[in-house]
Order: C-alpha cells, then sequence, then structure tokens
C-alpha cells in the first residue's frame, strides 16, 4: 500500500513537472518569436529571455514545493497570499538573474560592452521592463495553478462523498432477511443437518460476498448471479413450493459488469411484494440480455389485495440512488404492470470486466 502511494506521488510530481516545463517552454518560444520580429534585435535577446524565463520557471517550481509542503491545507486567504508573495519573489529573483546575465554576457564580449556611466540606465530599463513581464507571468503561473488545485480538490472530495455515498446505500439491506435465515437453518438442524449445513455455508457466502470490499461498486455479472443464487436457496427454506425460480441469462452478459447487490435488492423486492403476500406463491423470472446496453428484468406476480407500497419502495429507490451516482444519468430502473406480474427492468451501460 505505501509503495503503491509512493508511486502515485511520483506519478503526480512527474505530470507536473512535464506540464510544468512545457507551458514556460511555450511562453519563451512566444515572446522570444515577438521580440525576435524587430529588426535591431540579436540572438543576444534570445539568450536573455532563455536566462529570464528559465530562471522564473525553476524558482515557481521551488514556489509550488513550498505551497504543497506548508499550505496545502491552510485557508484560502493565506494560499493566495502566499502565492502572490511568491509571484512577487519570483519576479525579483529572476530579474536579477537577467541582470547578471546580461553584465556577464557584456564582460566576456558576447554583446556590446556597457559603459559605467550606463550602468543605472540599464538596470533601471531592463529591469523595470522585463520585471513587470516576469511579475505577470507569475501571477498568472500562480493564479492558474491555484485554480487546478482547486479543482482537484473538489474532484477528489467528490469522489469521497460517491464513496461514502454508495457506501451508506450498500448497507441499506434488509436486516430481516439475516434473522429469518438463521431461524430457519436453526429449524433445520434437528430434521435435516445436512440440508441446515447446505444452507449455513449459502449464508456464509452471501455474507462474504456483501462485506467484501469493492472499490468501484462494480461485479461481473456472474458473480451476482451466483450470490442471487444462494439468496434464492435460503427463501426456499421457509417458502418451499411456493417460491419457482426461472432464470434466463444471455451468455454474453455474463462477462459484463454491474452494480454490486442490486440483482439482490430486486429479487427481495420480488418475493417481499409478489410471493410472500401470496398464498399460493409464483414465479420469479430473472431474465438478462444485451442490446446497446445490459438489460436486467425481474418479473414477480402481482398481487392486487396487498397493501400498496409507498412511493417507489426503499430497495427501488436504493437502486435508482446508486445508478444516479455510478452512471451520471445512462442508468435507469422502471417498474411497469404486465397483466398479472409486474415487472423491474434496469438498463445499464455495457462494461467488461
Amino acid at each position: 500500500m505505501k509503495y503503491l502511494q509512493l508511486q502515485y506521488l511520483f506519478s503526480q510530481r512527474y505530470i507536473f513537472i512535464v506540464c510544468h516545463s512545457i507551458s514556460w517552454l511555450f511562453a519563451y518560444l512566444f515572446l522570444t518569436i515577438i521580440v525576435m520580429q524587430n529588426p535591431y534585435a540579436s540572438w543576444n535577446e534570445a539568450i536573455y529571455g532563455a536566462i529570464f524565463l528559465f530562471s522564473g520557471a525553476f524558482i515557481t517550481y521551488f514556489v509550488r514545493c513550498v505551497y504543497k509542503k506548508q499550505l496545502h491545507n491552510k485557508s484560502n486567504v493565506l494560499q493566495f497570499g502566499f502565492l502572490v508573495v511568491g509571484s512577487c519573489f519570483a519576479t525579483l529573483i529572476a530579474t536579477t538573474i537577467l541582470l547578471c546575465g546580461v553584465f556577464f554576457l557584456a564582460h566576456i564580449g558576447m554583446s556590446y560592452p556597457i559603459p559605467t556611466s550606463q550602468l543605472g540606465f540599464i538596470i533601471e530599463t531592463v529591469g523595470l521592463s522585463n520585471g513587470l513581464n516576469m511579475l505577470g507571468l507569475t501571477l498568472l503561473w500562480s493564479f492558474g495553478y491555484l485554480a487546478l488545485s482547486k479543482i482537484k480538490c473538489l474532484s477528489t472530495a467528490y469522489a469521497l462523498l460517491t464513496v461514502s455515498q454508495l457506501q451508506a446505500l450498500n448497507s441499506q439491506l434488509n436486516p430481516h432477511f439475516l434473522f429469518n435465515a438463521i431461524n430457519d437453518i436453526r429449524a433445520l438442524i434437528l430434521a435435516q443437518p445436512t440440508q441446515a449445513r447446505a444452507s449455513l455455508a449459502e449464508l456464509a457466502d452471501m455474507l462474504r460476498y456483501s462485506l467484501q470490499a469493492n472499490q468501484d461498486d462494480k461485479v461481473p455479472l456472474s458473480q451476482e448471479l451466483e450470490n442471487a443464487q444462494h439468496y434464492l436457496s435460503l427463501c426456499k427454506i421457509s417458502l418451499a413450493d411456493r417460491l419457482q425460480i426461472e432464470v434466463n441469462v444471455a451468455s454474453d452478459a455474463e462477462r459484463l459488469l454491474m452494480p454490486k447487490m442490486i440483482l439482490q435488492l430486486c429479487l427481495e423486492n420480488a418475493i417481499k411484494h409478489g410471493i410472500a403476500k401470496n398464498r399460493v406463491g409464483g414465479v420469479v423470472a430473472v431474465k438478462v440480455w444485451c442490446e446497446e446496453k445490459l438489460y436486467i428484468e425481474v418479473v414477480n406476480p402481482l398481487v392486487v389485495s396487498a397493501q400498496p407500497s409507498d412511493g417507489l419502495g426503499l430497495a427501488t429507490k436504493n437502486i435508482e440512488e446508486r445508478l444516479g451516482l455510478l452512471y451520471r444519468g445512462e442508468g435507469s430502473i422502471t417498474r411497469m404492470v404486465r397483466g398479472e406480474t409486474i415487472a423491474t427492468v434496469i438498463e445499464i451501460p455495457k462494461e467488461t470486466v
């Protein structure tokens, strides 16, 4: 885990260095092209520009390192003030390096000699004009970096919020099923010990599946079907022949990804409202197929005499919210009456393992 964190930090630093270097190189080329349009300009101007802008690039990188280490988690006002001061500091240092470069090149004969009487004029003219340009560039760099860092923080916060919301929704499973399953298995221990052991193993597999960490909240359809089979087997302990199951899954759909535990939620809803409230029971049919998207359909009997549920019901609302978080409008759940049955259809984008 520590190795992965170091690898992530290294990759982030590498990306910043590349983008930072490209932006300052682009500024150098842009300004050099503009300066060289002057017929009186010489290639010394390009050398001066390289000294000046690459000094600014190095110092702003240093400012960024201090910002990341000392002020990353401080208040926005303090961060803004630091970057403004850092821009002024970078301007001062880069301008000083430029002036040193101008005097050094003149001293070794690579440019025109500078008379002693003109030293003040050169410092004032070159320093002031280029200093203002550098101050504008460093302020632009600082504001751009601050904006991008805030966007990154907001993106990270939104991702963490989404994960916490998904975890909260995952925990909204029916606790009564667990209690009922344990009681049903306890009743089987003396009468049918073999079936009790098998049912206990299926319950353990279900709990392991539901508690297993999954960062993306998505699993292959084959795993979801296997868990659903465990759930249905446990339900048949109490419902016996009242619960009949039909499963029809397209072979090309089993490797596709789907949100974890959603199929079980649909089956819980179907059994609770279509079988448990029906004295003669009925058939719960599961059908999965692929077209442009992945479709998952659960059909159960319509019990007309049952008390209608308020709205979509907790399970359906849970599924609807999770689809919204995971697919941002690309997934949907629909409930419809078909004669004497109710069909719940989930539509999600096709994603392979």
